[in-house]
């Protein structure tokens, strides 16, 4: 029995100090405000970022019909869109490295809502090309991609992979809900009702959400490394100055070869999806199913995504990050082999299944570049790369689209993307951990 000034208590009336510190220490990790800016980038990637990402192919056919173009000129649209991306990426990584997410976020939601209002009302061909290039991709490419990656990347150390699997499986979990939703109001109301719809609802929801999304823990007087998100406190201002030193900077992570491998498997793995995506409603009609079929297998896959991105991204499974980030490029090489080589009904859910695993393992992807190359130039640097990868991505919609106007039929493409699939997952397996940058070698030794 332990004795105290005004009373005795005995051991086991004694409350549990160890339950009492593991409640305490999750209520201040939930009370860590990055859990809001987390809230509101996933709110605005399902109801905003998810319709560009994923929504857009359904209006492929009826954009093809409608303004009657070839299947390359219908996907030049959409390629374009992705290609601007390089040209923005390390300007717009430099922009988010250097000023508040806000700004960007309400000229990114003005942007893709206005070209979404105006596209609705536009009949010529090249018109609606630039429109959607110079409003609703700039729009969306600057505000609801890598501008949420690097916020999420400036807010967490600790629990990184956690926070930034959120944020990209809730694109995902828009992607299951709005492409049949996008495809059933196009049924019923049309194309060009259902884009001017759209425009007026990112404007109302990614200007007041912008406002919850900070900058960084610093922007509102947080030390990160005196927060739930440091891994370990730093005994002294030296000791802490020495962890953001360790950040690599742009020129030191290009010396690296670890670098180069995730530039490669990165390219390779987003220009097959980008293609993929852009046709996997023609493709799904090529394999024999209707449109509105095609459509529910998208969403399929969209849902069976939700699950493998929570799993890969928040299960430890002993692995290496860059071993199931590989794994996950195998199920979707696998995936699409099947679909190719494979005449039956069911080649379609193998590939939906094998695609769903890939799309939750490439979550690791960014969580893996964090991990390696740390916070402070971190949207920089995914520029740099976003403007390599998306020389595949202008190009890979483009490429299908030639080949099914010249062959009729989607194979030959798709053939080239299962060798390009498969050695992205080798490059990946090979991305280690980069050395420290040398000036902390020679502050170390």
């Amino acid at each position: 029995m332990r004795c105290g000034t005004l009373l005795c208590v005995s051991p086991s009336e004694a409350p549990n100090n160890s339950s009492l510190s593991t409640v305490a220490k999750l209520k201040e990790t939930l009370a860590y405000p990055g859990w809001k800016v987390v809230g509101a980038c996933s709110f605005l990637a399902i109801f905003c970022g998810s319709i560009f990402v994923y929504g857009f192919p359904v209006f492929f056919l009826h954009i093809q019909r409608d303004l009657e173009l070839s299947s390359a000129s219908t996907s030049l649209i959409f390629a374009l869109s992705r290609g601007e991306a390089g040209i923005a990426g390390p300007i717009t990584g430099w922009i988010v490295d250097k000023f508040d997410s806000r700004p960007i976020i309400i000229f990114g939601g003005l942007m893709v809502g206005g070209g979404l209002v105006i596209l609705s009302v536009v009949h010529t061909y090249w018109i609606f090309l630039a429109v959607f290039i110079g409003m609703v991709a700039v729009g969306n490419n600057t505000s609801f991609g890598q501008t949420f990656l690097a916020v999420i990347n400036r807010w967490f150390i600790k629990r990184k992979a956690v926070a930034m699997t959120l944020v990209i499986t809730s694109y995902t979990i828009g992607g299951a809900f709005m492409v049949p939703l996008l495809s059933r109001g196009v049924e019923a109301l049309g194309w060009r009702a259902v884009l001017l719809y759209t425009g007026i609802f990112v404007v109302m929801l990614s200007i007041p959400t912008s406002f919850f999304i900070k900058r960084s823990p610093e922007s509102v007087g947080i030390d990160i490394n005196l927060s739930p998100e440091a891994p370990a406190i730093p005994e002294s201002a030296a000791a802490r100055a020495r962890v953001s030193e360790s950040d690599f900077g742009v020129k030191e992570a290009f010396k690296t070869t670890t670098f180069w491998l995730m530039l490669t498997g990165s390219s390779l793995r987003i220009s097959v999806t980008s293609g993929l995506l852009v046709h996997a409603i023609p493709i799904m009609a090529w394999k024999g199913l209707n449109e509105q079929s095609g459509a529910d297998l998208v969403a399929l896959l969209f849902f069976i995504a939700i699950p493998a991105r929570l799993f890969f991204g928040l299960y430890n499974s002993g692995l290496q990050t860059r071993f199931v980030l590989s794994m996950g490029m195998a199920f979707g090489t696998l995936g699409l082999f099947i679909l190719v080589f494979v005449d039956s009904g069911w080649s379609v859910y193998a590939f939906v299944a094998g695609i769903a695993l890939l799309e939750g393992a490439t979550t690791l992807n960014w969580v893996l570049m964090g991990q390696y190359y740390g916070r402070r130039n971190f949207a920089t640097i995914i520029g740099i790369i976003t403007a390599v990868y998306s020389v595949g991505m202008l190009a890979s919609p483009l490429f299908l689209g030639w080949i099914f106007d010249h062959t009729g039929t989607y194979r030959v493409g798709l053939i080239v993307f299962i060798f390009m699939y498969a050695i992205s997952s080798v490059f990946f397996l090979f991305s280690s951990r980069p050395p420290a940058p040398l000036r902390m070698q020679r502050q170390l030794g």
